[in-house]
């Protein structure tokens, strides 16, 4: 049964023993109903923020005070959140040789939304637009569709609640709030040892606190799905539930430096900095888990098994696991030590050599893969300062070339060297004793150590025309070794895989900037800046636990690789979608031609190559437009919006005809699908510029898999799309008032300014947004009005 004129038509459910004449009036009711679910879950967010700061002090004390409040509506509707915050420094200069900094910031935060078991965007995506918010009467109104697929069509399936689901009563009838404290103070010392030698220390400390509250309500789906004291899919009981979490992370930093800087000879200017930091963190969550929570007193009645249940001793041992599970801690705590130092060479302004060392060491590797050492050189000449550059000027102002080399190093904090047990949240009852349970789930390699990555770049600053305008270019080549990856191992170990510090990758790229004064007067000034960069990566080795061409990280090609079939169209005798065979595949039998491998061509990546953005600024007076975007091009995707239901999940074992995409699908037309759907191709109008045929996975045979293939490998080419674009991300238009009557207010400066965001976007892409693609939340237009006032 295909949606509920499916189910009208087969009279299911409450639709049994109705007439021909009933069916035709609740198909036509149902027709005039079109919900808009987007404006039903999301609303136009407000938001507003406002900041007073303050400034002073002297020759031997400075000091600023910031205070902020925000409030925002989300675009969910039921969500919010504010923030309030201070942030403060202090400088003081109690003598001439010694600096001392203090720095305080706070910042508390309550965010409130709802607690969703099901994604809203998806759920607007994909929910019948038939269905209602609400019945007549007001009351919540059943989603017949979304979630009665498997059992409509006759598979085992967990029953609804008798109210049926409805996401508007999700949306009411659960709740997720959470508060966040913030603190973090900073100490900053600097002494002047000698004229030419001094020492530089900082001191950091941050806490963070966090409580989050989640409730579902005891008539909601969400309380439906998670009744584990109710395993039986005939009983009906409900009952609400809270869970609670407290966590809070603590982390510390102390870095002391010794830094000499002299000149010699007036020609030669030498600076030397050498120090250490420790920095380390440590965090701790605790969540407990509560049923039949009350959110009127505050206090819970945890469920029992039903009266007349068979309850023995293993069932007793079920309830007391699914206890156990309710509550627990996890804690970690990391710790870092660094060495570094840096020296700087300049000749004549004209020649710079920088060299740079250090070595880091964590408690995330054994003893002895502890450190890190890494460094750079780079050397810089200034043309500008030549001699034989003076009769270039003014056409060419200035010209630097820089080229450097360099080593870092990373820390997968995925994967440890040591043989780690994971505890289980319950124990294992024997008698009197309790047993902790627990598995480990990795091999344990001693040899685990820091990804390595090798930086090489050249670069080149020139300004023309006294700088008004400026042009930047980088070129740079980086390889990262010794990247963590899993590698397959023989099973007698007792692991099919074992994390190696096995791959590599390279990137190579380029990237320009200009910048431009266009225009400048006593009244007009017109500025101008665009940037672009390019970016070529390569996997050049990998060993994946599972060894496919079709997966996004395949050896000798970029990262997030889309390795498909290319569509040449739709097959005017069969409906579905052909693809292109590789030219050095010769196709003799069937087997060939079912084998995804003949068809494989490399498509492109996700991630755009060439990247860039822009902006123009245009002031007259004490007026200024400015406007800014970016832009993107040769990224690929995937396009294919997975709707919650196919022809799998009936569960009714193969298929009798191959499905090759979701276009296809027949039972993916249970929800909803865009309009242009009903333009496909059918026996009767075998048309090839529309959709293909749909095909029932469990109907008649039809052979399509013998005469080309149907493997999703393949096929989900028909659903890549190219996500590039062109975006005018922001428009802004400030107006600074005249300062000549402020003066007498004791004001400096008021500005008023106006804009809006995410303006207007070109592209091919068929969904909503190309930065963010899928049935995921798009980036919001947004209006915004200011006012800043200055004393």
């Amino acid at each position: 049964m295909i949606g509920a004129v499916g189910q009208i038509r087969s009279g299911y459910g409450q639709y049994a023993g109705w007439t021909k004449e009933q069916q035709d009036a609740e198909i036509s009711r149902l027709g005039e109903q079109s919900t808009d679910w987007y404006e039903e879950l999301f609303q136009n967010s407000v938001s507003n923020s406002h900041y007073l700061s303050l400034s002073g002090g002297s020759d031997k004390t400075s000091y600023y005070v910031s205070l902020g409040y925000a409030k925002n509506n989300g675009l969910v509707k039921k969500t919010d959140y504010e923030r309030y915050n201070i942030n403060s420094k202090l400088d003081l200069k109690p003598s001439r040789r010694l600096k001392i900094g203090i720095q305080l910031d706070l910042s508390m935060q309550e965010s409130n939304g709802a607690s969703l078991n099901v994604d809203p965007f998806k759920y607007a995506y994909f929910a019948n637009p038939y269905e209602r918010t609400f019945n007549a009467d007001g009351s919540y109104a059943a989603d017949n569709t979304y979630h009665t697929f498997r059992r409509v069509n006759g598979a085992t399936a967990m029953s609804e609640p008798e109210n049926g689901f409805n996401i508007i009563r999700e949306l009411n009838e659960t709740s997720s709030q959470s508060k966040n404290l913030s603190a973090q103070a900073i100490a900053t010392l600097s002494y002047n040892i000698l004229d030419n030698l001094s020492f530089e220390g900082l001191a950091s400390y941050s806490y963070t606190d966090n409580h989050t509250d989640n409730i579902n309500g005891s008539g909601t789906y969400a309380a439906w799905l998670d009744r584990p004291f109710d395993p039986s899919f005939t009983s009906k009981r409900t009952y609400g539930s809270i869970t609670q979490t407290s966590a809070y992370n603590t982390s510390y930093n102390l870095r002391g430096h010794f830094h000499y800087s002299n000149t010699f000879a007036d020609d030669h200017y030498v600076s030397a900095l050498a120090g250490a930091e420790i920095r380390g963190a440590y965090a701790k969550s605790i969540f407990e888990k509560r049923y039949g929570y009350d959110p009127v007193t505050g206090n819970s009645a945890f469920p029992v098994y039903p009266e007349g249940s068979d309850v023995d001793y293993s069932t007793l041992l079920a309830y007391a696991k699914i206890i156990d599970g309710l509550s627990g801690q996890s804690r970690e705590k990391t710790t870092f030590a660094s060495f570094y130092l840096s020296l700087d060479y300049v000749l004549k302004n004209r020649y710079i050599l920088s060299v740079t060392g250090r070595t880091d060491g964590s408690n995330n590797f054994g003893s002895d893969e502890q450190f890190n050492p890494t460094g750079s050189v780079g050397l810089s000449w200034n043309v500008d300062q030549e001699s034989f550059f003076q009769s270039l000027k003014p056409v060419f102002s200035t010209l630097s070339v820089r080229t450097a080399l360099g080593y870092t190093g990373n820390i997968n904090k995925s994967v440890y060297p040591q043989l780690v047990m994971d505890y289980s949240n319950y124990f294992r009852n024997t008698g009197d004793t309790f047993l902790r349970i627990g598995d480990i789930r990795n091999a344990p390699n001693p040899r685990l150590r820091w990804e390595k990555t090798r930086d090489m770049k050249v670069s080149v600053d020139m300004g023309f025309l006294n700088d008004r305008i400026r042009l930047q270019g980088e070129l740079y080549d980086r390889r990262t070794r010794d990247a963590v990856s899993s590698v397959p191992v023989v099973y007698t170990t007792g692991f099919s895989s074992q994390t190696f510090n096995t791959s590599e990758l390279l990137n190579q790229g380029a990237e320009l900037t200009v910048s431009a004064t266009a225009f400048s007067n006593r009244d007009w000034r017109v500025t101008l800046s665009a940037n672009l960069a390019w970016n070529r990566n390569k996997l050049l080795k990998y060993t994946p636990t599972v060894v496919s061409m079709f997966n996004e990280n395949y050896e000798g090609y970029p990262l997030g690789s889309i390795i498909s079939g290319r569509v040449k169209g739709i097959d005017p005798k069969h409906g579905i979608y052909i693809y292109e065979v590789r030219p050095d595949v010769e196709m003799t039998t069937d087997t060939d031609r079912r084998k995804s491998n003949n068809y494989a061509f490399y498509l492109g990546t996700s991630s755009a190559p060439t990247n860039g953005g822009y902006s123009v600024s245009v002031g007259y007076k004490r007026l200024t437009l400015s406007m800014g975007g970016s832009f993107s091009w040769g990224g690929k995707i995937l396009n294919n919006v997975n709707c919650p239901i196919s022809y799998a999940s009936l569960d009714r074992g193969s298929a009798i005809e191959s499905v090759p995409t979701q276009e296809n699908d027949l039972y993916t037309n249970y929800l909803n699908v865009t309009k242009d759907r009903v333009n496909r191709w059918t026996p009767d109008n075998p048309i090839v510029n529309a959709y293909p045929r749909i095909i029932d996975a469990y109907g008649d045979r039809l052979g399509l898999d013998d005469y080309m293939v149907t493997s999703d490998n393949i096929t989900r080419a028909s659903m890549m799309e190219d996500v590039s674009y062109f975006k005018l991300g922001s428009i802004l238009l400030s107006y600074s008032m005249d300062y000549t009557w402020l003066k007498r207010a004791f004001i400096n400066s008021i500005v008023l300014s106006a804009g809006v965001s995410n303006v207007f976007t070109i592209t091919d892409y068929d969904g909503i947004d190309p930065e963010t693609p899928g049935a995921v939340y798009p980036q919001p237009r947004t209006y915004s009005m200011g006012l800043s006032v200055n004393f």
